[in-house]
């Protein structure tokens, strides 16, 4: 077997030269030194990397809407900027969070420059899926060559808190009476509500609007509307309020009953006190309607009817305007001739304008002196807007003894009259004597009292 020997080059004389111990060590003195001298260079690239990003840092950081509600979607956006004098290369970007879903985590992921003096914006999608609570995500900018950069940012999610609350309602509702009623809307939590709108229903419900919008409701704020609303049936009153708190939209709604029966607190006119004369021109009725309500009745008229529900003459209606809770008021109308009861109709309007009307009847009896009394007795009839529904009928009763009028229930001075045929003559010269009497006697008083001694001649 033949063996070759290494040789490291050629001898002058002809003939490879053999590669000896002191080619080995000088070649091996020369990687060593190349090595060593590498080393230094590599330490320099790296320790730059690390300064250029220490320069790198999160800014601003926005969240939109700044308050989730459990279920909505938000928006979290990074800005990053690169303070420093040399670009920074990054593998990727992503929001880590273990109780914060992100929609778009993979968004990120190729590799990226922010130059020397710029700023870059990351935005990522998250979903508030978590019951109330602050929440701290993390953001994570991973470097080249340099580590990475994290960033906390707290994620405040609470529940939907839309308060509604109704206020003025009546204890019950007339059947065609227009009545104003307040809804109250209150943001309990610490979010923006935008675009607020409210749509009432309900079946048998006559609103004054289809829909109202009031805009945007602050944190912990109220904002009220006014409907007015005039039910026809028991039924059952609805609002569904809408609104949005950024991206996300939201809806709620609210029911109350609405009942019908009678307004314990609505006025109560009733005719008392009558009395009827003869004359030239026909029958004239006079008589009181005193308010036995506890409201105000506006715009009171008396009117004189005939069977078919008409007027009987332009003197058979009679103005009174308005008759205060507990006060009354005179009327005096024409009246056809007849044995027959007369109908009477009062007419009036509450506080919104809804206009009611009652009728009654009036039986007239011939006494002396061409002066008549009369029985009364009627019911609710209905008007342009309806009567008062479970009111049921409304009897009363007032007679007049030898020609004069009684006294009205709702003021015991109403006997005295008004006018200048019914001025109360008796009760006024009882008066003036009283007084003169009174006067009297108060003169002798001080006369005693400074010793003075009164005597009265009587002259013959």
């Amino acid at each position: 077997m033949r063996t070759e020997k290494k040789s490291y080059g050629t001898h002058p004389q002809g003939g490879p030269i053999p590669m000896n111990n002191w080619h080995r060590r000088r070649c091996l003195i020369l990687a060593l030194a190349i090595f060593f001298i590498a080393i230094p260079c590599c330490a320099a690239d790296t320790n730059e990397s690390d300064d250029s990003a220490g320069k790198v840092t999160v800014t601003d950081v926005s969240i939109d809407p700044e308050v989730l509600m459990t279920g909505d979607v938000g928006l979290v956006t990074f800005t990053v900027e690169n303070t420093g004098e040399q670009n920074v290369a990054i593998s990727n970007a992503e929001l880590i969070s273990k109780d914060i879903t992100v929609l778009n985590g993979d968004i990120y992921k190729s590799t990226r420059v922010i130059g020397a003096g710029t700023k870059m914006k990351f935005s990522f999608t998250i979903l508030a899926d978590q019951p109330e609570n602050i929440y701290y995500p993390a953001f994570y900018l991973n470097y080249k060559s340099a580590g990475s950069l994290r960033y906390n940012v707290p994620i405040r999610v609470e529940h939907p808190d839309l308060s509604l609350a109704v206020s003025g309602l009546p204890e019950t509702f007339s059947k065609g009476v227009k009545n104003t009623i307040i809804l109250n809307l209150g943001n309990a939590k610490s979010v923006n509500m935008t675009g607020i709108s409210i749509i009432p229903s309900g079946e048998g419900i006559q609103c004054n609007q289809t829909s109202f919008f009031i805009g945007n409701l602050g944190p912990h704020t109220e904002k009220s509307v006014a409907f007015e609303i005039i039910p026809s049936v028991p039924t059952t009153l609805g609002f569904n309020v809408s609104y949005t708190c950024g991206m996300n939209a939201h809806q709620t709604s609210f029911t109350i009953p609405i009942p019908l029966g009678q307004d314990k607190r609505a006025a109560d006119p009733i005719i008392n006190n009558i009395a009827t004369t003869s004359g030239v021109s026909g029958v004239t009725l006079s008589g009181d309607v005193s308010n036995a309500g506890l409201s105000d009745a506006f715009g009171v008229i008396v009117s004189s009817l005939d069977e078919s529900g008409s007027l009987v003459s332009p003197n058979s209606r009679y103005v009174i305007g308005t008759i205060t809770a507990g006060d009354y008021a005179s009327f005096e109308i024409m009246i056809p001739s007849s044995s027959e009861p007369v109908p009477v109709e009062i007419q009036y309007k509450d506080d919104s304008g809804n206009q009611y009307s009652r009728k009654t009847l009036i039986d007239t009896r011939e006494t002396g002196g061409g002066m008549l009394g009369g029985t009364v007795s009627g019911s609710w009839g209905d008007g342009s807007s309806g009567g008062v529904p479970g009111q049921g009928s409304a009897t009363g009763s007032s007679t007049t003894s030898g020609g004069g009028r009684g006294v009205s229930p709702m003021n015991p001075l109403s006997g005295m009259g008004k006018g200048a045929d019914g001025l109360p003559l008796q009760e006024i010269f009882g008066g003036v004597v009283l007084l003169l009497i009174a006067g009297f006697l108060w003169m002798i008083w001080r006369r005693k009292i400074r010793g003075r001694k009164i005597t009265f001649a009587w002259k013959k």
